[in-house]
């Protein structure tokens, strides 16, 4: 693989892209473009460009309009930009840096002038990436390290009570289901990436206060008489206090929400709640949250006092109001998210677990004001989002995932084995599964019509997967690039039985 930093010589003459290349000499690997169109796919298609030396008088489009799409797409701040030109007016070069470039270079140049500002920017860059980096392993070390106390918390309350040691987990990723559910369909809650953060961490500690509970009867096999149903509720204010009581600054947010959901993760919309009998909009948004996913596990997890309800049957007796009354806003959340708590909950495993710490973890960066450069970024991480939101929603099936910029080709099957994969563009993948001529057209013709607004298309086609000639639902999602404006740049998908 070449580690040499990548730069884009953008230039309708190719005696002066060969001199830049002479005097930059072989430490750099080099693309070239013969005009501005020409440059504008190359970005998009090649991830991690480390400069572009940039002339302004070409065909087709000119070193302006290439600006004006780097700028509009954001990828400027990826992508430092040197402009080379013979243009020496001062009003030229001011439009030039308004429009993000790093640097501008009047032809006939100094050789020894261009290599020292080509490697100053390359320098001043990469130590921004450097910088970048930092941050983002600084986020990932702090997940981590919260993850392994939530598990050490889970286990150490676990152990004490018949509720399952996946219980706190649980909550923790319904509770971030649910906010992020929530954001989407209502700004009522004026809730950022750091409160979601806040809230989901916080959730952990919702039955802290259990470890005051005598184990007799957290442990009780039959129902409880109402002197112990008392007691057993005091352990949302018991929690409450073991945070107030732990000498930390009750000011700061995570500890100030810790403590509202400890207290009043029992109440209720219509005030039947306990402790304090807070009713609607009294209860905060955290506690309610937490609420709701509380009754949901505890619901669909089996106990020494009683068998789990099914799925459907758990999310009917929670929008039918058997469990309390709620806020009408989250039980539409809860309604929406069903098939996809369903499938995390019934089919837990590492993957899923992974799927939202990762979906969390993008979220955050993707928010993060801070970090310098992030913009071209965000569209990767959008790409993998949603890559990673179609292949949840379609588990268990034989799956695709094309790269249509490198050729790249991977099919798995439902137990997660290659069946198939090429990096050849031109190997012909329909001929390898027998599909019929017919089929192809069709799938190209209906691929051709996609566009960012309408990305998927779905069809029944014959082929021969894993030996087995037969009819298959084809699935295909189109990936897009705001970069890249002549077509997609990948494709995902599933193929299963039809039968």
């Amino acid at each position: 693989m070449d580690k040499r930093q990548k730069i884009l010589i953008v230039d309708d003459s190719k005696f002066n892209r060969d001199i830049l290349k002479e005097i930059l000499g072989e430490t750099y690997n080099y693309l070239e473009a013969e005009n501005g169109n020409q440059a504008i796919q190359m970005i998009g298609e090649n991830i991690g460009i480390d400069l572009m030396l940039l002339d302004i008088n070409m065909p087709q489009m000119n070193g302006f309009e290439v600006l004006k799409i780097m700028k509009r797409s954001q990828c400027i701040e990826e992508t430092p930009v040197i402009m080379i030109s013979s243009e020496e007016s001062v009003d030229t070069m001011r439009e030039a840096y308004e429009m993000g470039i790093t640097d501008y270079i009047t032809r006939p140049f100094d050789s020894v002038i261009v290599k020292k500002r080509v490697q100053n920017t390359l320098s001043l860059y990469a130590n921004q990436n450097n910088l970048v980096n930092v941050v983002v392993d600084q986020i990932y070390e702090k997940e981590e390290n919260n993850n392994i106390m939530i598990r050490i918390l889970s286990s150490i309350l676990g152990s004490r009570n018949s509720e399952s040691r996946e219980h706190i987990l649980h909550i923790k990723t319904a509770t971030e289901m649910m906010l992020r559910q929530l954001i989407k369909i209502t700004d009522v809650y004026h809730l950022t990436e750091a409160d979601i953060a806040l809230i989901t961490t916080a959730s952990s500690l919702h039955d802290i206060g259990k470890i005051y509970i005598p184990e007799e009867i957290l442990n009780k096999p039959g129902r409880l008489t109402d002197e112990e149903f008392k007691i057993m509720k005091t352990h949302s204010k018991l929690g409450a206090d073991i945070i107030q009581d732990i000498h930390l600054p009750q000011e700061k947010p995570l500890v100030h929400t810790a403590w509202e959901i400890c207290r009043w993760h029992h109440e209720r919309w219509d005030g039947k709640g306990y402790p304090d009998g807070l009713k609607g909009e009294e209860i905060p948004i955290s506690a309610q949250v937490v609420s709701i996913a509380d009754v949901y596990d505890a619901l669909t997890s089996e106990r020494c006092y009683k068998k789990a309800f099914d799925h459907d049957t758990a999310i009917k007796m929670i929008l039918d109001g058997q469990c309390g009354q709620f806020n009408p806003i989250l039980l539409k959340c809860l309604k929406e998210l069903s098939p996809r708590i369903f499938k995390i909950f019934s089919n837990e495993t590492d993957d899923s677990k992974q799927y939202y710490e990762a979906q969390r973890l993008s979220n955050e960066i993707l928010s993060e004001k801070s970090l310098p450069r992030k913009n071209y970024s965000q569209h990767l991480i959008k790409v993998m989002q949603e890559k990673i939101d179609f292949f949840k929603k379609n588990s268990g099936r034989n799956s695709v995932d094309y790269n249509a910029v490198s050729g790249q080709l991977t099919i798995i099957n439902e137990n997660q084995q290659t069946l198939y994969q090429r990096d050849d563009p031109k190997f012909d993948v329909f001929k390898e599964f027998e599909v019929s001529e017919e089929d192809v057209q069709h799938i190209k013709g209906l691929l051709a019509h996609t566009s960012v607004q309408d990305k998927e298309i779905s069809v029944q086609i014959e082929a021969k997967l894993e030996n087995n000639r037969q009819l298959y639902n084809l699935k295909l999602h189109t990936l897009w690039s705001p970069l890249k404006k002549d077509g997609y740049i990948g494709i995902i998908g599933y193929i299963d039985s039809a039968k």
